[in-house]
C-alpha cells in the first residue's frame, strides 16, 4: 500500500505540467530574456570566423607500373586519405607559413598578430588597455612553428562522397585573409607534389649525368690512343674476317654495356624506392617477391631460354634476319605474359595481406617489378658477356699488329654505343621532369566570403532560446520539488483526509494582494534577510513556519468574519463546511469540534470564528473557546475583552468560569477568550480541570467550538483532543506543509476523532494556476474583498 501511494504521489498530469509552468510564465520569461542578451553579447563580442574554400581535383595515376590492377579502388576515400593529411600536416603549414613570412604584405596578416579584429562590443572598451602588449619570441624558428601550429589548427579538409575532389578552407577572421591562407596552402601543396613526385627522375637524372661524365672521360682518351696507334703503325682500317668479327665484337659488348648501363640505372632506382619504405614495409615486399618468383619459375626459365637462342641468332644471322625477328616476337609475347602474371601476383597478395591498407601500394608495386627487370637484365647481360669473350678469343687470333688496332677501334665504338644509350635515358628522365604536372589540380580557387560562418546569430538565438526554456523550466521544476506546500485535494484524499469544504482566500484589509504589488515583491525579498529592532538585535517576534519561510505579522491586520457579507461565496464556504460536519457524525452526537492545523498562519482561528458563527446562524447556541494560550486571536475577531478568560479560570484566578464568557453581535453565539499570558499552558489545558469544564459546556450548550494551537508544533492540541468529540484540521492551499499531513496520519488516536478538513484556498487570484484543478472542482472563479464588521455593523443600524 505504501508503494501504491508512493506511485500516485510521484505520477504527473500534463495538464497540472503546464499550470506549473504557465503560472511561472514570468520566471521563465526573465531567465530566458537573461539567455538571450548573454547569447546577443557572445555574438556581437565573438570573433569571426570566415571560411574560403578552394576546390582542388586529386588526379589518380594509372600509366606505367599503375597500369596493374589497384585492389584498393574499391576502398572509398583510401587514397584521398593521405592527401587529406598531408594538406593538414605541420610541414606543410610551415612551409606556406615560412613563404607568407617572407612577403611584403605580411604586415596585413591577422595569423602574424599584425592585424587585430575589434567586435562592436569591444569597441565600446577600446580606450582600456588590459594586459601588456605584443610578445615576439627571440628565435626565429621557434615563431615560426607557434605561426604554423596556429595554422594548422584552421585548416578544413573534406572529401566528397565517391569522388576524387577535396574541399580545401581555411578560417581567418577578415575574408580576404581567409581566402589567402586557403590559396597558400593549396599552391604549396601542389608544388610539393610535383617535387614528390620527380624525386626519381631526378635521381635517375643525377646518376645518369654522372655517367655520361665519365664516359665522355673514357671515349676521348681511347680515341687519343687510337689515333697515336694508326699514325705510329700506318694502319688505316680492318679488312676480311678481321672486320666481321670486330663489328661482331662491338655489337656484343654495346649490347652487354647497355644492358650494364640500364641495370645500374633501375638498381639505382631501386635504392630510391627501398628507402620510402618502412622495416616491415620491406619485410612485406620480401615476402612477395618470394611468392612471385616460386609461381613464376617456369615461365622465367622458359624466357631465359628464348633470350639465349635470340642472342645466338643475332650472332648468327644478325638482327635482321626473318628467324631473328620471329624469335624475338615470340619472346616479348612470354615478357607479356610474365608481367600480367607478375602485376596480378602482386596486386593479389596486397589484397590479400591484412596489414593492406598500411602499406604504399605504389610504392611496394614498383619495387617488385624492378625486381623482376633487374634479374632478366642480369640474364641478359650475363648471355651478351658469353658472346663477348667467344668474339674476343677469336679476335685474339689475328696478328698483334691488328689485334691492337681492333681493340683499340672497339673500346672506341663501345664507348660511342653507351655514350649514345645514357644519353637516351638522359633525355628521357629529363623529358619526365619537364613534363610532370603532379596529381593535383587546382579547379577552384578561393575567394572572399561574404558572410562568416561563425557565429550564427539565428542559431545562437535559438540555443539560447532553448537554453533559457530549459534552464528556466528547470528552475521552476526544482523550485516545485524543493516545495512540500500543499498543492491540491488529491493528495488529502490519497492520504486519508475527507475535505469537507473550500474556504476562498480573501484579500487583507487593505484591499491589494501584496505579493502582486512593488512594495510586496520587496518585502518577499527583505524577508529573506535578518530582521533587527531599534536596538540593533535581532527581533524576537520574526516567526516561521515549518518550511523556514517567515510568517507575517497579523497582529495589524482585521480579522475576517462571514457576517460582513452573508451572501458572499466567501460565508457560503462556512454554511458547507456547517453542514458537512453535521452529517459526517450522522450515528453519533456531535457536542464539541476542535479546530487545528500542522502550521501558523494557516487561517485556523478564522475557520473556527466563522464556523462558530456559521453553527449560530442554523439557530445552535454556540460557545467559542480561544484555547491558544499563546496566540490567542478570537477576542480581535469578535471585538472582545481578552481577559479574564480561559486561562485565569484553570490558573484558579476565577472561580465562575459563566462570568468569564462573553457575547457577540449574534445572540446565539458567545465566547470564552484566552485571558492572560501563562507561563505553562500545557499543564493548565492538559489539567482534569480543563477536561471537566468542556463536558460542563457540552451539557449546556448546543455546539462548543474549541480554537487550539497547530497539533504537531505544540502538546497543547493533543492533551485538549481527549475531551472533543470531533477534530477539524484546517490547511491552506501552498502554505501547509505536506510532510506534516503525513505525520498526522500516524497519530492512531486522532484518526477515529478526525472529522476531515477544511481547505484554505491559495492567495491567487486566477483559478487557472497551480491549484485550478481545486477551484474547478469547487466552483470557486473569483477572488472575495473584504468588507469590516464595523462596515457591516452600520448598515445593520441602518
Amino acid at each position: 500500500m505504501a508503494d501504491n501511494e508512493n506511485q500516485i504521489e510521484q505520477e504527473i498530469n500534463i495538464q497540472e505540467l503546464l499550470q506549473i509552468l504557465w503560472k511561472n510564465r514570468v520566471l521563465i520569461g526573465v531567465v530566458t530574456g537573461l539567455a538571450l542578451v548573454l547569447v546577443l553579447l557572445y555574438h556581437f563580442s565573438a570573433t569571426p570566423e570566415y571560411r574560403s574554400t578552394s576546390v582542388v581535383l586529386i588526379k589518380t595515376d594509372k600509366g606505367g607500373v599503375g597500369e596493374m590492377i589497384n585492389p584498393f579502388e574499391s576502398m572509398t576515400g583510401f587514397e584521398l586519405q593521405n592527401d587529406i593529411e598531408l594538406i593538414k600536416s605541420f610541414p606543410l603549414a610551415e612551409e606556406v607559413v615560412r613563404d607568407l613570412a617572407a612577403r611584403k604584405d605580411r604586415d596585413s596578416l591577422q595569423l602574424f598578430g599584425e592585424r587585430r579584429y575589434v567586435s562592436p562590443i569591444g569597441a565600446l572598451f577600446s580606450g582600456l588597455q588590459f594586459g601588456m602588449g605584443k610578445e615576439e619570441a627571440a628565435d626565429y624558428d621557434l615563431l615560426m612553428r607557434e605561426y604554423a601550429k596556429t595554422l594548422q589548427k584552421r585548416i578544413s579538409v573534406g572529401n566528397a562522397r565517391d569522388t576524387d575532389i577535396l574541399k580545401v578552407s581555411v578560417s581567418s577572421p577578415f575574408p580576404d585573409e581567409a581566402a589567402l591562407l586557403t590559396n597558400a596552402i593549396c599552391q604549396s601543396y601542389m608544388r610539393k607534389d610535383i617535387e614528390w613526385n620527380a624525386d626519381q627522375a631526378m635521381s635517375v637524372k643525377e646518376f645518369v649525368s654522372e655517367q655520361l661524365a665519365s664516359q665522355q672521360r673514357e671515349i676521348a682518351a681511347v680515341e687519343d690512343q687510337l689515333s697515336s696507334y694508326m699514325k705510329q703503325q700506318n694502319i688505316y682500317e680492318l679488312t676480311g674476317n678481321a672486320e666481321k668479327l670486330l663489328e661482331k665484337l662491338v655489337e656484343a659488348e654495346s649490347r652487354y654495356n647497355d644492358a650494364q648501363a640500364e641495370y645500374n640505372i633501375l638498381k639505382n632506382r631501386q635504392d630510391f624506392l627501398v628507402q620510402k619504405l618502412s622495416e616491415e614495409e620491406k619485410a612485406l615486399s620480401a615476402k612477395i617477391a618470394k611468392n612471385v618468383d616460386q609461381q613464376s619459375k617456369e615461365l622465367k626459365s622458359r624466357i631465359k631460354q628464348e633470350e639465349k637462342t635470340l642472342i645466338t641468332l643475332a650472332g648468327e644471322s644478325g638482327a635482321e634476319s626473318s628467324s631473328y625477328i620471329a624469335k624475338k616476337q615470340q619472346l616479348d609475347v612470354l615478357k607479356q605474359r610474365l608481367q600480367e602474371l607478375t602485376r596480378n601476383m602482386i596486386a593479389g597478395e596486397l589484397a590479400f595481406t591484412s596489414k593492406a591498407r598500411q602499406y604504399q601500394f605504389d610504392l611496394i608495386s614498383e619495387q617488385l617489378q624492378t625486381d623482376v627487370r633487374l634479374a632478366e637484365l642480369s640474364y641478359i647481360a650475363q648471355e651478351y658477356q658469353r658472346s663477348k669473350n667467344y668474339y674476343e678469343s677469336q679476335l685474339n687470333r689475328l696478328p698483334q699488329k691488328q689485334l691492337n688496332y681492333a681493340r683499340l677501334q672497339r673500346d672506341r665504338e663501345v664507348l660511342n654505343n653507351t655514350y649514345t644509350f645514357l644519353k637516351e635515358k638522359l633525355e628521357e628522365s629529363r623529358i619526365k621532369i619537364a613534363s610532370e604536372v603532379g596529381k593535383v589540380v587546382i579547379v577552384g580557387a578561393a575567394f572572399p566570403p561574404i558572410d562568416p560562418v561563425a557565429p550564427d546569430l539565428k542559431k545562437n538565438l535559438l540555443i539560447g532560446l532553448i537554453l533559457g526554456l530549459g534552464l528556466g523550466g528547470a528552475m521552476v521544476f526544482v523550485r516545485e520539488m524543493l516545495d512540500h506546500s500543499l498543492k491540491d485535494d488529491t493528495f488529502l484524499e490519497d492520504h486519508g483526509y475527507t475535505p469537507l469544504a473550500a474556504i476562498p482566500y480573501v484579500e487583507d484589509g487593505n484591499g491589494k494582494d501584496l505579493p502582486k504589488t512593488l512594495k510586496g515583491s520587496l518585502e518577499q525579498l527583505t524577508g529573506y534577510l535578518p530582521k533587527y529592532g531599534d536596538n540593533g538585535k535581532s527581533s524576537k517576534y520574526i516567526k516561521t513556519n515549518s518550511q523556514g519561510k517567515i510568517v507575517p505579522s497579523t497582529h495589524d491586520r482585521k480579522p475576517l468574519l462571514m457576517a460582513d457579507s452573508l451572501s458572499s461565496p466567501f460565508a457560503e464556504s462556512f454554511r458547507d463546511l456547517r453542514t458537512n460536519i453535521v452529517f459526517s457524525q450522522a450515528d453519533r452526537p456531535l457536542k464539541s469540534i476542535l479546530v487545528t492545523g500542522t502550521e501558523i498562519s494557516e487561517g485556523k482561528s478564522t475557520v473556527c470564528g466563522n464556523l462558530a458563527y456559521a453553527f449560530a446562524l442554523n439557530g445552535s447556541r454556540v460557545l467559542l473557546i480561544d484555547c491558544d494560550l499563546r496566540r490567542p486571536s478570537q477576542h480581535r475577531l469578535y471585538s472582545c475583552k481578552k481577559v479574564p478568560g480561559l486561562s485565569d479560570y484553570l490558573a484558579g484566578l476565577e472561580v465562575d468560569a459563566e462570568a468569564l464568557i462573553q457575547p457577540t453581535m449574534h445572540e446565539n453565539l458567545y465566547i470564552l477568550p484566552a485571558g492572560n499570558k501563562t507561563p505553562s499552558p500545557n499543564e493548565l489545558l492538559g489539567s482534569n480541570k480543563m477536561n471537566e469544564l468542556i463536558k460542563r459546556f457540552e451539557d449546556e450548550w448546543d455546539y462548543v467550538i474549541l480554537d487550539t494551537p497547530p497539533l504537531l508544533l505544540l502538546s497543547d492540541t493533543t492533551l485538549i483532543s481527549r475531551a472533543a468529540d470531533g477534530i477539524l484540521m484546517v490547511v491552506r492551499m501552498g502554505y501547509t506543509n505536506r510532510n506534516l499531513l503525513k505525520e498526522v496520519q500516524k497519530l492512531d488516536y486522532l484518526k477515529h476523532r478526525l472529522l476531515g478538513v477544511a481547505i484554505v484556498g491559495p492567495s491567487e487570484k486566477i483559478g487557472y494556476g497551480s491549484y485550478g484543478r481545486y477551484y474547478g472542482r469547487y466552483g470557486y472563479k473569483g477572488y472575495y474583498s473584504y468588507k469590516s464588521y464595523s462596515s457591516y455593523l452600520d448598515e445593520q443600524r441602518n
